[in-house]
């Protein structure tokens, strides 16, 4: 088992702007790794710089103690599966699993036997006589994770490879994938711009924008502190709430410039001395009826402007301020657009984020800057 080291890794195409830029990650030995982000953000290049498949412009690319920057693919002992799944449409499945094997020279025997064993593994051994044309596109996803699983490699990259399949077909594929790197206990790192899967895959995920990292961390960590705006709207479904406010003279609340009934938070007085404008973002789930709210809270009445059942579970969407926010309560909730409702969002549930940089400087859940208390 090898480790996989970006130390200072970017990637231009036109010496002045960066595809990735100035990326630092160790990747560790059997670890579930995504990248996540919107597209564009430099997931895919990275992938292809590890893979081989790209140049590296600056920083070193290490394989286990090896500096492997100008080694070629073939040497760097990696599988990768593809977003279209990469088939051979005139040969079997069982032609295709082995494909690259015979490129190998390897035996006929040990082949049969890793192709009996990964078809298996997959639930492909009814299909193996087949043509990709003759699969649906689960089943053809699972040929080109056979190809992986039959080239015994350490390393595996998949780039994208759920985004062509239907939703139900999706989660059981996320599943499926899942549970085969845990039983070979290969590394995998897997690329996608869905968060959904990135939340529910990942060991660890590092969210990008743009070229540059805004954050690695587990799944969890990173939902309940987000280090900056980006990663806390981009992260989480349906994303969080945020609402720019500012602070009047005598230091109450403002939406910008239209003053609304929220007293400042007693907790947030030392904390705001040095804030005039920020950012308050509050996730869905955390508003609550406010009749249910006990504890110190922030308190507002809207107007419902839409509503989804979803059955186990409703969101209704209210402007405040001029931002569109969500709640999200569990069960079915009897109400209609135009309803008035009554809500609150417990102080401990609260982020802040500052206008200029955009990173975080408060949460409720966990002291963040020096000097403020904890609520």
């Amino acid at each position: 088992m090898k480790k996989v080291t970006l130390s200072h890794v970017s990637k231009s195409y036109d010496q002045q702007s960066f595809a990735v830029d100035d990326v630092n990650v160790e990747i560790n030995p059997g670890e579930f790794f995504v990248l996540v982000g919107p597209s564009g953000c430099g997931k895919s290049t990275m992938l292809r710089m590890i893979a081989g498949l790209e140049t590296i412009t600056a920083g070193d690319l290490s394989i286990g103690e090896n500096r492997v920057n100008h080694m070629p693919p073939s040497k760097r002992e990696i599988s990768m599966v593809f977003q279209n799944y990469a088939l051979y449409p005139h040969l079997t499945v069982e032609e295709n699993i082995l494909f690259g094997l015979k490129a190998r020279k390897m035996n006929k025997i040990e082949r049969n036997e890793r192709c009996q064993e990964a078809a298996d593994l997959l639930g492909l051994t009814p299909y193996l006589q087949r043509k990709p044309r003759e699969l649906s596109g689960g089943q053809r996803q699972r040929v080109a994770l056979a190809r992986t699983v039959v080239s015994q490699r350490p390393i595996c990259l998949l780039d994208e490879p759920l985004s062509n399949l239907d939703a139900k077909l999706r989660g059981y594929m996320r599943t499926e994938i899942r549970q085969l790197q845990k039983k070979l206990g290969i590394t995998m790192i897997y690329v996608t711009h869905d968060q959904v899967e990135a939340m529910t895959m990942g060991d660890r995920m590092m969210v990008l924008k743009d070229g540059k990292v805004q954050q690695v961390g587990t799944p969890l960590s990173i939902y309940n502190q987000p280090k900056n705006l980006f990663v806390a709207t981009f992260i989480g479904a349906p994303p969080m709430n945020t609402l720019p406010l500012s602070l009047s003279q005598d230091r109450s609340l403002m939406f910008m410039n239209e003053k609304i009934s929220l007293a400042t938070p007693v907790s947030w007085r030392t904390l705001l001395n040095t804030k005039d404008h920020f950012h308050l973002g509050v996730r869905p789930e955390q508003v609550f009826p406010a009749e249910e709210v006990l504890e110190p809270s922030i308190k507002f009445d809207v107007t419902i402007e839409d509503t989804e059942v979803l059955g186990n579970e409703t969101h209704f969407t209210f402007t405040l301020g001029k931002a569109t926010w969500k709640a999200k309560w569990q069960g079915q909730w009897p109400k209609n657009i135009g309803d008035l409702l009554s809500l609150a969002v417990p102080l401990e549930a609260a982020y802040l984020f500052d206008t200029d940089t955009e990173e975080i400087f408060y949460s409720g859940q966990v002291q963040l800057s020096e000097g403020v208390q904890v609520l």
